[in-house]
């Protein structure tokens, strides 16, 4: 049975894209429509009220470093994760 290798990079690269692209679509909907993005959140953390937080809004700058480090930290996670995964694989 051939065993599957993961390019640690290519999983790394990946997972940074596709993160960027989800926190750029979180960051469009929390400045364009507050309500409904609030909402989203609610839904997900299982009805927890998060209208008690204090809401400000989000600045371009804040943004951008969100949006930077949580990249990196998405790129650092996936190749953490194919590197464990292919040592775990071997013999």
């Amino acid at each position: 049975m051939n065993k599957l290798k993961l390019d640690s990079v290519r999983l790394a690269h990946t997972s940074a894209v596709v993160t960027a692209v989800f926190y750029a679509i979180c960051w469009f909907l929390i400045s364009s429509m507050p309500g409904f993005y609030m909402g989203m959140m609610r839904s997900w953390i299982h009805g927890v009220d998060i209208t008690a937080l204090p809401r400000t809004m989000m600045s371009p700058g804040l943004g951008l470093y969100g949006l930077v480090t949580m990249t990196a930290v998405a790129w650092i996670t996936g190749y953490v994760f194919a590197s464990v995964y292919n040592a775990l694989g071997k013999k």
